[in-house]
């Protein structure tokens, strides 16, 4: 996989966004993220703490580790 973690990481988690409809700036506004550091989330250029990870998947209805398990799958 050539492809780095936190990129794969951003792109599950930018399905799931997609997936519920809802655009970046109102998914960031959502969960209390300044929309630019959530885009570079998504984006893959930022590496993650695991409570950014956990608040992100909070705000998708989804578990962490799936996000996870979607981006090594």
């Amino acid at each position: 996989m050539s492809t780095s973690l936190p990129a794969r990481i951003g792109l599950a988690i930018r399905k799931r966004r997609e997936q519920l409809g809802v655009s970046q700036e109102a998914f960031a506004d959502s969960i209390q993220m300044h929309r630019n550091y959530y885009g570079a989330i998504e984006r893959g250029e930022k590496t993650m703490r695991l409570d950014t990870l956990e608040r992100v998947a909070v705000g998708l209805d989804v578990e962490a580790w799936r996000l996870l398990r979607e981006a090594t799958d």
